[in-house]
């Protein structure tokens, strides 16, 4: 009998039979099934020995090309791609073999990198895993929807004041796609919080991803002591007021929002050992943030550093790090 089978009675008819894929953590099992992106933890002393074996997601950045020159964007857009179709193929699906659940791929926009739709096709049909990927949406089509319809998990629109984010919405929505948007939180934003929100939901999105700026370069983007508050206020009134809706926090906000209610409470943001970072020139990171990186050509390149390095939770150095004290922001808030 396997751990799951030993589980399987506990879950809700509608979940005893779903193929499910297995990941151990330490000291717990999760259930994946990337059609739905469902998730589910147990938690017992069938689970206690178990050990963690691979990271979860692989974030993959595929391309430093852009159509958008974003001001904040911490991409280095003068940095080449080494990834290709094939040899991005073949990584992933290596990675599958290891025991990674999910890629989330990014750029750059990916959009843009050659042979999209084919690639998320051949992805799907050779591995397990579950297949997502942020945009700015510009280049989207109805027909590219179509085309990968049931291939993908969920597709991360970016919220932008020069990507038409509405016209990318009607889309999604208009072709069904599974989508979901990425919303930079600045006091500027939250300021007028409550109306874009409104207008988000009259478009039909349902599935909110609220991210906090890092960074040094722009500190007024910064959250200052009073705006936790009310964006802690304002995310509970709507955890209250809506129950068809998914809001997502951005791991980097810490414990600056002690009273929001979170799915997972470990403490910890999870970089370097839940996920990795991959960029489009072939360095792994922590996360995304990290400067530098150390240079990798293969998978077991990878696999050596996550298990060499998966335990040091090294914050990144600059202000907006869930693991540095108040974000790392005290000498940009004054906060206590």
């Amino acid at each position: 009998m396997t751990i799951l089978d030993a589980y399987r009675h506990y879950l809700p008819p509608p979940l005893q039979f779903v193929p499910w894929r297995e990941h151990p953590l330490d000291g717990k099992l999760l259930l994946f099934e990337r059609n739905t992106g469902l998730n589910v933890l147990l938690e017992g002393e069938e689970t206690a020995m178990l050990r963690r074996v691979a990271p979860r997601t692989l974030l993959i950045a595929v391309t430093n090309v852009c159509n958008l020159s974003c001001p904040f964007c911490y991409r280095d857009l003068t940095y080449p791609s080494d990834w290709t179709f094939d040899n991005l193929l073949e990584f992933c699906q290596q990675a599958d073999d290891w025991g990674v659940l999910e890629v989330a791929f990014g750029g750059g926009e990916p959009m843009l990198f050659p042979r999209w739709e084919e690639f998320i096709h051949e992805l799907y049909a050779t591995t397990r895993l579950g297949i997502n990927f942020t945009t700015n949406g510009m280049r989207l089509t109805g027909d590219f929807l179509d085309a990968i319809a049931g291939k993908y998990g969920q597709i991360r629109v970016s919220l932008y004041d020069t990507n038409h984010w509405a016209d990318t919405i009607h889309l999604m929505v208009e072709h069904e796609a599974r989508f979901g948007i990425n919303w930079l939180i600045t006091p500027e934003e939250l300021d007028g919080i409550q109306p874009k929100f409104d207008e988000l939901m009259a478009l039909g999105v349902r599935d909110f991803l609220l991210l906090g700026y890092k960074g040094d370069e722009f500190p007024a983007m910064h959250f200052a002591p009073d705006d936790y508050r009310r964006f802690s206020d304002w995310l509970n009134r709507m955890y209250a007021e809506h129950d068809d809706i998914t809001l997502k926090l951005d791991v980097c906000w810490g414990k600056m929002l002690p009273d929001v209610p979170r799915l997972f409470i470990e403490g910890d943001c999870g970089a370097g050992d839940d996920f990795l970072s991959l960029t489009s020139h072939k360095q792994i990171k922590p996360c995304s943030f990290h400067p530098g990186g150390i240079s990798f050509n293969t998978l077991d390149d990878v696999r050596r550093y996550w298990e060499r390095t998966r335990h040091h939770k090294a914050p990144v150095m600059m202000g907006g790090c869930g693991r540095l004290p108040a974000r790392g922001l005290i000498h940009i808030e004054g906060g206590d």
